[in-house]
């Protein structure tokens, strides 16, 4: 699953299927690191793979919660891993370049795209800070905006899942290299 929230939305407001407005909704919450890390090491040492412990935490990292990319990232060093059974730097680089492929083509894209022009300034923004934590105070300089406007782009783009509010006044986004993905596309479509 990549986890399309408007695809989920379209979904549940399809006049033909009604009943899915009555049913339970059930959130979940992202993969924790040490789940993520237990389950890689275990299926790394059953396949018989030697682990780089340092590699191997980065791996659950990278993964930040998102379980297509824990998905993704798992199949990949396992994948990549298959010669040398040792799951290493080079694994990991291979890795991530493979799984940038998958998730940029396969779940970014269709994500951003499905977002607004005004919300994709505001991820823009975001990235553009250049650090992992924002806050509102630089976003509202960046965007030169006022709080209020600020607010009502956070929060759809909290709903939307894009972004994550650790604490408060602090954004960041929530998904694995998805700066990356911006910069990329950006650069691809020419936009500044």
């Amino acid at each position: 699953m990549t986890g399309l929230p408007s695809r989920i939305s379209e979904v549940q407001n399809d006049d033909t299927l009604t009943f899915l407005l009555r049913s339970h909704r059930v959130y979940l919450t992202p993969l924790d690191e040490w789940s993520v890390s237990r389950s890689y090491e275990e299926t790394f040492k059953t396949g018989e793979r030697q682990i780089d412990y340092v590699v191997l935490d980065k791996l659950c990292k990278a993964v930040k919660g998102y379980a297509y990319a824990f998905q993704t990232i798992g199949y990949y060093a396992w994948r990549f891993s298959q010669k040398s059974l040792l799951i290493d730097e080079q694994v990991m680089e291979q890795t991530f370049d493979a799984a940038k492929v998958d998730l940029f083509r396969n779940a970014y894209e269709r994500m951003y795209m499905d977002i607004s022009n005004t919300d994709r300034v505001f991820i823009n923004a975001i990235v553009k800070a250049g650090t992992p934590a924002v806050s509102t105070s630089q976003l509202k300089a960046i965007l030169n905006k006022p709080t209020n406007y600020i607010s009502v782009y956070r929060a759809r783009l909290l709903n939307d899942q894009l972004i994550t509010s650790p604490q408060r006044g602090i954004v960041c986004l929530s998904l694995p290299f998805f700066a990356e993905f911006v910069h990329k596309y950006n650069q691809e479509h020419f936009i500044d």
